[in-house]
């Protein structure tokens, strides 16, 4: 799936659901005053009367792109709120500087200084503080010295309250959410097209893998009475490998290895064995890595294989 190039075609990709929790989520950030001293630094989704700049659709736009869609380790957050600014790094790159604030993480990144992913959940109103120079938030900061010409005496403290009132909305927001019902659950071809490893995995949906996917079903010997839902998997001279679902059971195998099956309802797990450099779905069944999987994203791909596991059990 092509990457979404602003905010409205991100939503798009987003179940019912999701778009209408941002909605929600969005329009009670949208309540909170945004002191008339951080204005410059503040940009909120959808946000189209900016009073300082007239680009802050694709200044947001752009937080989200370097902050939680290159770090997420899920899929569908919904971004909120953008305190920052841009700084350049030793590659000469214009790099986003700040805090971004969606309802499920909190990203903070001081480039070229230290970075951070904070559950929102978890984070404690009280731990948003000035400290030694800092914008900090549950002890990861932001160099306030970078911009110290931009701000006026009570910019700090004002991102400090704006800050804490945005976590306390979100978090807020988010408890009241009720659960999903069955039927709004992503199936699994929802959740691999949203993913943004949709175009490494192989979908019956999509003509193109169809000749990929017969020929794993062919030489694992899938049953004919399960249904193939998806692969994640490379053909190479010595056979298929990879990691496959059906609406019965998950399967892997590594190259010069057995096929290993393991019933849907005894696969409780996709966790990363250091060890062994493999996944461990269940007890003696290790899934192989795949050059689609990295160190920087395999815990987003662990969490994404635990939902295609839960969605491929109601298929």
């Amino acid at each position: 799936m092509a990457a979404a190039s602003d905010l409205s075609e991100y939503l798009r990709g987003l179940p019912e659901e999701r778009r209408a929790t941002f909605g929600r989520l969005a329009a009670a950030v949208a309540d909170i005053p945004v002191p008339a001293s951080i204005k410059s630094f503040v940009f909120r989704a959808g946000q189209k009367d900016h009073p300082v700049y007239d680009d802050a659709e694709l200044v947001f736009w752009r937080a989200v792109q370097q902050l939680q869609l290159r770090e997420a380790v899920s899929d569908g957050e919904l971004p909120l709120t953008y305190w920052g600014f841009h700084s350049i790094d030793l590659l000469a790159r214009r790099r986003v500087n700040g805090i971004l604030i969606t309802d499920r993480t909190v990203y903070v990144d001081d480039v070229g200084r230290e970075s951070a992913q904070i559950p929102t959940a978890t984070v404690d109103p009280a731990t948003i503080r000035v400290a030694d120079g800092r914008l900090e938030i549950a002890g990861v900061g932001i160099d306030l010295a970078q911009v110290a010409r931009l701000l006026e005496p009570t910019s700090a403290t004002d991102a400090v309250g704006y800050l804490s009132a945005v976590i306390t909305a979100v978090r807020t927001g988010a408890s009241e959410q009720p659960d999903a019902s069955p039927a709004s659950q992503p199936t699994v071809d929802e959740l691999v097209r949203a993913s943004r490893l949709s175009g490494d995995f192989l979908l019956p949906s999509r003509p193109k893998d169809a000749k990929g996917l017969a020929k794993l079903t062919a030489k694992w010997k899938v049953p004919a009475d399960e249904t193939l839902l998806v692969s994640l998997s490379s053909a190479t001279f010595a056979g298929v490998y990879g990691i496959a679902i059906t609406d019965a059971a998950v399967y892997s195998r590594d190259l010069m290895e057995p096929v290993e099956r393991t019933p849907l309802g005894e696969a409780d797990s996709f966790a990363w064995d250091a060890e062994t450099k493999t996944f461990r779905i269940a007890d003696g069944h290790l899934a192989p890595t795949l050059p689609a999987i990295t160190d920087d994203n395999r815990a987003y791909v662990a969490d994404l294989m635990r939902k295609l596991f839960r969605a491929a059990r109601t298929a």
